[in-house]
């Protein structure tokens, strides 16, 4: 319902979380520093991001031709690394 109003910010920490802890995926640094708000109308924020100083971590568990071949396909560097 609302809770979908600020976007899902929540579920992949939390959903898939269980991979890093059972070491199918090495522990992410973005996913340890989430921020997520939500108040009253289905109003809120939501903030998934490196921590200043920690490099955003690769596509985990995609093989390199599949996150080459989608970063080609956006071909402008806003969407880049």
């Amino acid at each position: 319902g609302a809770d979908n109003f600020v976007g899902d910010g929540y579920h992949t920490v939390m959903t898939h979380r269980s991979m890093c802890e059972l070491g199918l995926l090495p522990p992410d640094n973005v996913a340890v520093s989430p921020a997520h708000v939500s108040l009253s109308g289905g109003h809120g924020a939501g903030v998934l991001g490196a921590p200043p100083g920690i490099p955003a971590p690769p596509y985990m568990g995609y093989p390199e031709e599949v996150v080459s071949g989608l970063s080609e396909g956006y071909g402008d560097d806003a969407h880049g690394e």
